[in-house]
């Protein structure tokens, strides 16, 4: 499963999921269709216009300010 981001400034349907998806929603998702197996997986593509992959990492600016912080304690 990956989380992907409504970018495209409106609701958008997601037959998928079974529900519409708000603008600046985070919703996760499959990776792979349904009905995709191990020998022939059929990965799920979600156009760069209106989705973008959210990951769980903290940007690196947020990363260094925490390791700044420790340091000056």
């Amino acid at each position: 499963m990956s989380k992907v981001k409504n970018i495209s400034g409106g609701a958008l349907d997601v037959p998928l999921l079974g529900r519409q998806v708000e603008a600046d929603e985070v919703v996760e998702v499959p990776d792979f269709q349904p009905g995709s197996t191990d020998e022939d997986p059929l990965p799920i593509i979600w156009p760069e216009n209106r989705w973008q992959p959210v990951t769980d990492k903290p940007a690196k600016a947020s990363a260094k300010t925490a390791d700044d912080t420790k340091a000056a304690s």
